[in-house]
């Protein structure tokens, strides 16, 4: 009788003891190297914009505005703004054109609140971050009232009415529905207005198994798929180490947004997991040329469902319908013990 090492009491869970530790090792390499955390520029330098102009917006988006706040937040953007490069980038100017907008609103509302200015924000300051023109439709507030939000059966139907597709018509989706499902997911939520999602798209046939050979959910059907979408997020937009998650939580986001924007198109998906170890990731990266600041979050194959398709039932919880009101525990914090000092 052969035997192999997992066959040995101890050893599977010291192996996989062993990978997560090296997986977790290989993540704090790629965020401490990639991320926006150290160094600011490029992506990184915009980022820091775009997160302080967010907070302006969110200030002054507050039932009662705090007096001329921001004491920390406008010096820091001013030094930012002048260390934007005139470079004409897409991303550099819609972080100018946001922070000129939010800041206009920052002043036009305190002006006409008649408080005097606090002795921080001097004449000099002042005039470095107002802009001569501008444009306040990149930045700032607008007004949202309970009319303008879209019917409840409208949403309902849509995200009840979605499953996942795993057979696929030959007819091929128009790239233009990608592209429009993509500006739609444009919209979702992200750290402070961030933006780092990306998408790139793989026509059926060697470009698209090219990169589904190293997914291991997509047997029997990916290859059928019109497209392949990969869905990833740039780490040079997380600026702290507290944000060392939260490019899977944004990225999650707009691939959950473009799922249903495809969906409303009448267009099938199926999402495509990337739990995979860093050589699958690494062999990812080589074959297609993915950047080490970007983070996979997921594949989506996408295509119209075939006219004699099934879905899997993927019946849903119950249980997970009800809704409690959370309270901070109530127990009491055990006391602090505190090891006697030895005799002198």
């Amino acid at each position: 009788m052969k035997y192999s090492i997992d066959d040995v009491p101890g050893t599977v869970r010291v192996r996989d003891e062993l990978l997560l530790a090296h997986q977790y090792i290989s993540d704090w390499k790629q965020f401490r190297r990639h991320s926006g955390l150290f160094g600011a520029r490029g992506t990184r330098l915009t980022a820091r914009v775009v997160m302080d102009a967010h907070r302006i917006e969110k200030g002054l988006a507050l039932r009662a505005p705090k007096e001329w706040f921001g004491k920390d937040v406008l010096p820091r953007l001013k030094r930012n703004l002048d260390r934007l490069p005139h470079s004409g980038e897409h991303h550099v100017e819609h972080a100018r054109s946001m922070a000129h907008g939010a800041l206009a609103a920052y002043f036009a509302h305190f002006d006409a609140s008649g408080v005097p200015a606090p002795k921080w924000l001097t004449a000099e300051l002042r005039t470095a971050l107002l802009p001569d023109s501008p444009d306040l439709t990149l930045g700032g507030t607008k007004p949202r009232t309970v009319a303008s939000f879209p019917s409840v059966e409208a949403f309902d139907n849509l995200i009840e009415s979605r499953e996942s597709v795993r057979h696929f018509a030959k007819s091929a989706v128009a790239l233009s529905d990608i592209e429009e499902a993509a500006r739609i997911a444009d919209n979702s939520p992200s750290v402070c207005n961030r933006q780092g999602s990306r998408i790139r798209v793989f026509a059926r046939g060697p470009a698209a198994d090219a990169l589904l050979k190293y997914q291991n959910g997509n047997t029997g059907f990916g290859a059928d798929a019109s497209f392949t979408l990969l869905i990833t997020h740039d780490l040079e937009t997380m600026v702290a180490p507290s944000e060392r998650n939260q490019a899977f939580v944004d990225g999650g986001l707009y691939a959950m947004t473009l799922v249903y924007a495809l969906h409303a198109r009448g267009i099938g998906t199926c999402c495509l997991n990337w739990s995979t170890t860093q050589a699958k990731d690494r062999g990812l990266r080589r074959e297609i040329g993915l950047p080490p600041n970007e983070v996979v979050i997921m594949m989506v194959a996408v295509g119209y469902p075939a006219e004699d398709s099934r879905v899997a039932v993927s019946s849903i919880r119950q249980d997970r319908y009800a809704v409690g009101m959370a309270a901070p525990s109530s127990r009491p914090r055990a006391a602090r013990q505190t090891a006697p000092r030895p005799a002198r």
